[in-house]
């Protein structure tokens, strides 16, 4: 192995192993642990930051610099580096790097490896949300859940024309149908929330954190749990005559909830519409009968006629 490759490799073996010892790192490249050492010392005056440990416990990792140096990626790695960029959820003001970014990457793999890339331009992304977060909502409320930071947002709730500003604790950051959603707890709340980042139109950290209950366990099926039965005007209960199975694969978990019953299942969700309660079960095409409330069995009645008389 030449002298430029051998280094090649030991920045490798930093980032895959950060704190392994010059008797470790010396053994996998297959020198002298003195030849190990002369390298990382020819790499810190290449200006690669490799901090040092003595004793039994000791090692080297690459710390933090002010430049990032050159990422040392496998050929499955720059694969799922490529896959990420070609599907990842839509941001507004991102776009653009993810197209550069890959190009970039394209360019400087070596050859054997294109051809993988090249399979991969023909993944398409999931059609985007005609509602997408802008970069400066996304960027900081991902830094505020990460440094358990609160923030304070401004957010417009469904069918306002303002937003207002809440004061919240973050927790982690969701994406569920391709929309990104924030689960945080509001100041002086006893109970977290989901809020939709494409209704956020500002956010200011607060430099501090806010008390809050102890956290969902599960981030996503919690986001998931609270859009289908969130606070809403009705609640709907509906049996539906076929396996849950079946109607779990039409069925949006974030939507509705399907409870196995005997030979059938029953459908469990809120809403504030009872006429778009009634639309989407019929755009189900299934045998259902509903269990509550009464007056969506009005709705379905009126869509019936309604549909009667048009067509």
């Amino acid at each position: 192995m030449s002298t430029t490759n051998r280094r090649l490799e030991t920045l490798a073996l930093l980032q895959a192993h950060p704190g392994i010892s010059a008797a470790r790192l010396a053994a996998r490249l297959g020198v002298t642990e003195r030849t190990a050492r002369r390298d990382v010392a020819q790499l810190r005056e290449l200006g690669y930051r490799i901090e040092g440990e003595a004793g039994r416990a000791g090692g080297y990792r690459l710390a933090a610099g002010h430049a990032m140096p050159p990422l040392l990626l496998d050929a499955d790695e720059v694969a799922a580096v490529a896959l990420g960029l070609r599907t990842a959820v839509a941001v507004d003001g991102l776009d653009t790097a993810a197209t550069t970014a890959l190009a970039k990457l394209t360019q400087v793999v070596p050859a054997r490896w294109r051809a993988r890339l090249a399979a991969l331009a023909d993944v398409r992304a999931p059609a985007r949300a005609h509602r997408r977060p802008d970069r400066d909502v996304l960027i900081p409320v991902a830094l505020a859940c990460r440094a358990g930071e609160a923030v304070r947002i401004r957010h417009r709730r469904p069918h306002a024309a303002l937003a207002e500003p809440v004061d919240v604790q973050p927790h982690r950051l969701v994406t569920l149908r391709r929309r990104w959603y924030l689960v945080a707890c509001p100041r002086g709340a006893d109970r977290w929330a989901v809020y939709a980042l494409d209704r956020v139109e500002g956010v200011q950290p607060l430099g501090t954190r806010l008390p809050a209950p102890e956290p969902p366990a599960d981030a996503a099926a919690f986001a998931t749990e609270r859009l289908a039965h969130g606070p809403r005007r009705h609640r709907v209960r509906v049996r539906v005559h076929t396996s849950g199975d079946l109607v779990r694969e039409m069925v949006d978990p974030a939507v509705a909830t399907v409870v196995d019953d005997g030979d059938g299942c029953e459908l469990h969700l809120g809403t504030d519409d009872l006429d778009w309660a009634a639309r989407w079960l019929v755009h189900l095409d299934l045998d259902v009968d509903v269990l509550e409330p009464d007056a969506l069995n009005d709705r379905l009645r009126a869509l019936g006629r309604w549909l009667l008389d048009r067509y």
